[in-house]
């Protein structure tokens, strides 16, 4: 017979924690992804799509779409256009949205975290309402569906502490003493 784990208001503690750090940093990363695409930002030449970054304190918008390839040459071929059409279908053409920002999987719960644009005219994009649109509608389902529990549930009592659940159609039952 395998030999069952020790549970105590520690080990679930800590791997209740644990289970919440990881979703937490989950979301974060689906956020920055969402965030980062042509349908949750406006895109002119996908520097600000592009741009979106994850830390721990306040995310400062500085910087500037000519100082970064290839954005900059993009800005330079869309401004040639010599209609507000022609800029206007070079834009739709030409746009890149590369994620910029590594997001770091070492978030805490119990720690804040900003999400934010550092591009330096993101107080101007943010007026398309794309953003907005986003964190209204869709980011509380994806808060919902990443943040649930992942189907263990642990009952502590007097004589001891026990989880059940089901891991990749594996179903289990387990019971520690203590």
């Amino acid at each position: 017979m395998a030999k069952l784990p020790v549970f105590s208001a520690d080990t679930v503690s800590g791997d209740l924690e644990f289970k919440l750090n990881r979703d937490y940093n989950a979301l974060i990363k689906k956020v920055i992804k969402r965030l980062s695409t042509k349908k949750r930002s406006p895109v002119y030449t996908g520097f600000f799509a592009s741009s979106w970054k994850a830390q721990s304190v306040p995310i400062k918008p500085t910087d500037r779409v000519e100082t970064h390839a290839p954005w900059s040459t993009i800005k330079k071929q869309i401004n040639m256009g010599q209609t507000r059409s022609a800029r206007r279908a070079l834009s739709k053409s030409l746009a890149e949205v590369k994620p910029r920002f590594e997001v770091r999987s070492n978030f805490s719960i119990d720690k804040s975290v900003f999400i934010g644009n550092k591009a330096k005219y993101s107080i101007y994009a943010l007026e398309s309402g794309k953003v907005q649109l986003f964190v209204q509608g869709e980011l509380g389902q994806l808060i919902k569906d990443t943040m649930k529990d992942k189907g263990t549930t642990f009952i502590g009592g007097e004589a001891g502490i026990g989880g059940f659940g089901q891991t990749s159609g594996q179903s289990y039952i387990r019971y520690t003493e203590y």
